[in-house]
């Protein structure tokens, strides 16, 4: 798999009476194997760039270049779909195919896999709009290993998790990458944040990409949410705010 390579990308919306915004360039490049946490203030543009990046929305300017397909997981309780969890799992192996729209034995053994492999592999019966957020989540993870897209874009993926489905979605993230893909995660959870392998991080008008030790760093957060922090997430300590 290529390494995905943001040339002065500018993630952002146009509007017709000029009230849209955009996000500063941003240059970076980010292997195969690679987890990227995205971190910023509610409407800093974490879920603009995400969609940018998966093809959704137009970039404003710069290149985007490497492989030509993502994944995309849209924040807890976005997707509602009728299928079983299997069927809906097993649908993410079936859009590779332009010939064939119907399921083949092939896909629903990959999709039972791929639960298996989450060990939600007893819900594939179940419909998937009668889960939980976190067992929404997982299955749409088990999605991502079955669609074989060489970049994973996850929003928001622990929000609205209680701690034990939180648990098991972070979990499930970095065998992603394990297998050669490259996965950016936007997130509030900076726990989560502190064991990714870089930070991207959106502040008010500024952008960058750095190790968690010193995206995390008292300096930064406050630099990014205008709050001190206490704790320490990068040693596994759970952080928390003073005013």
């Amino acid at each position: 798999m290529s390494a995905l390579v943001l040339d002065g990308l500018v993630a952002g919306r146009r509007s017709r009476t000029g009230a849209g915004f955009r996000l500063p360039p941003l240059d970076m490049t980010a292997s195969p194997g690679e987890v990227i946490a995205l971190i910023g203030p509610n409407g800093a543009g974490k879920t603009t760039l995400l969609k940018t990046l998966a093809g959704l929305i137009p970039p404003l300017a710069g290149r985007i270049d490497g492989p030509a397909s993502a994944a995309y997981l849209p924040p807890p309780g976005a997707v509602s779909a009728a299928f079983s969890a299997l069927h809906l799992t097993a649908l993410g192996r079936a859009g590779l195919r332009r010939w064939s729209p119907g399921l083949t034995p092939d896909d629903v053994e990959a999709a039972r896999a791929a639960l298996s492999r989450l060990d939600v592999l007893d819900l594939a019966d179940r419909p998937f709009d009668r889960l939980s957020s976190g067992q929404q989540q997982l299955v749409l993870i088990a999605r991502m290993f079955v669609q074989a897209a060489p970049v994973c874009l996850l929003d928001e993926p622990l929000a609205m998790l209680d701690p034990a489905h939180a648990q098991a979605v972070e979990a499930a993230v970095r065998p992603l990458a394990a297998e050669g893909r490259i996965v950016l995660a936007s997130t509030h959870h900076l726990p989560f944040a502190a064991r990714a392998d870089r930070i991207l991080a959106i502040g008010p008008d500024w952008i960058e990409v750095k190790t968690p030790a010193y995206a995390l760093g008292a300096d930064r957060i406050r630099a990014l949410f205008g709050v001190e922090t206490t704790g320490c997430p990068c040693c596994g300590q759970t952080p928390g705010f003073r005013p």
